[in-house]
């Protein structure tokens, strides 16, 4: 039986009206692309920035926004044990709240990454934060804790050899967390009111960072999954199996999901799946539109993909036909964080700090600017209120028009 630590419900939620949603890694349902209009163009570390704020530790998760207010993890210390939460004021870079734990599972990791790998998801409950410890801690909006789990303790045969990475999702009432290691490996459906098991299905034992992507559907939501062995699709409310392909896939790169397909890193190809049947069907795959760590993104009719090295191409959404490849990368940082898009532009981040801003047509990349943060980033950002929010490793911005 797994041990629920701390359990405080949460007996009256606070309706947030107008809210800006980017409330998971990758925005709205791990698509990556915002609806916000008169986004910046042009900037560094000092000029449109409307706030900036520090942090303690390293982090290389994604800022997440709620309503008016920012949330993201770090970790600190000399064996990176010492956990953080903070939320910021979206309008000011106020620091509302900051809260501190110690991790209670294994801090090895990748010189690049952190235990602030994870990025949080959010509703209107409450943020839900993962930690590569394997710690999971819930905060209501004011910083007020609801419940906490030590999965290491529930589950003590978790492994975390070079760092895990796969971010929690929430739907309704329900917090996927994604916990596939080289020991024990599953993901695990919680209520999101008290952090109970509502079903927990057993995976391949081996290390995975791909966070889960939601599907809807008429009959009710799926949870889809990919690791280097099938692509699965659990029901939302059961855990049982809606329908796998036993073909190796991504385990860094998410899946998206976009008018009843799923666009599905698999095996060194990117593979259109359409959703409509109980069993998907294929309805291209290309080696052409594939990338090493950064999830593709989809931008009207067409669909993006960056390397590591910093090479976009770009491909036509219905037949997955690649139409042109260009390298804008600057030869000084490579590409983990995934590109984003708003008001009709692409935003791509390689962790020297650089962010380019492309304008994307038929014929290729037109190249708007190139901003230079210097600092490193890792994480993928966020879009809110016009701006956007640039998680550094030991900082954030909030860059938008003044």
């Amino acid at each position: 039986m797994y041990q629920l630590k701390y359990i405080i419900p949460l007996l009256c939620v606070a309706s947030i009206s107008g809210a800006a949603e980017w409330s998971q890694f990758r925005g709205p349902n791990g698509s990556g692309v915002s609806s916000e209009k008169n986004l910046p163009v042009k900037w560094d570390a000092t000029t449109n920035v409307r706030w900036k704020a520090v942090t303690t530790g390293r982090s290389v998760s994604s800022p997440v926004v709620y309503g008016n207010k920012v949330f993201l993890t770090s970790s600190s210390g000399s064996q990176n044990d010492r956990l953080h939460v903070y939320c910021f004021d979206l309008k000011t870079g106020k620091q509302l709240w900051h809260r501190q734990m110690t991790a209670t599972g294994n801090t090895g990791c990748h010189p690049k990454s952190s235990m602030a790998a994870p990025s949080p998801c959010a509703d209107e409950r409450a943020v839900y934060c993962l930690f590569a410890t394997a710690d999971l801690a819930t905060f209501d909006h004011d910083g007020n804790l609801l419940w906490y789990r030590s999965l290491t303790s529930d589950y003590p045969k978790i492994s975390n050899q070079v760092g895990m990475a796969s971010s929690p999702v929430v739907h309704n009432n329900t917090l996927v967390v994604p916990m596939d290691t080289v020991g024990e490996s599953f993901v695990a459906a919680l209520d999101t009111q008290y952090g109970k098991n509502i079903w927990k299905v057993s995976r391949p034992r081996m290390t995975n960072w791909v966070t889960p992507t939601i599907i809807q559907k008429k009959d009710g939501a799926e949870v889809l999954f990919t690791s280097s062995k099938e692509v699965v699709s659990y029901e939302l409310n059961t855990g049982k199996v809606a329908w796998s392909i036993e073909q190796g896939a991504s385990t860094i790169s998410t899946t998206i999901i976009n008018d009843n397909k799923a666009y599905v890193p698999i095996s060194r190809n990117l593979v259109c799946l359409d959703l409509v049947k109980d069993q998907p069907t294929e309805v291209w795959k290309t080696s052409k539109l594939t990338s090493s760590s950064a999830t593709p993104v989809i931008l009207g009719d067409r669909i993006y993909a960056i390397g590591g090295a910093g090479t976009l191409s770009c491909g036509n959404l219905k037949t997955g036909k690649d139409l042109w490849t260009e390298r804008i990368g600057r030869g000084k940082g490579q590409f983990w964080a995934s590109p984003i898009a708003g008001d009709g532009k692409i935003y791509t981040f390689d962790d020297a700090g650089i962010c380019t801003v492309i304008q994307p047509n038929d014929e290729g990349a037109e190249i708007l600017s190139v901003n230079d943060m210097k600092a490193e980033i890792m994480g993928t950002p966020a879009i809110a209120d016009g701006c956007l929010i640039i998680r550094t490793i030991d900082g954030l911005y909030c860059i938008g028009k003044k």
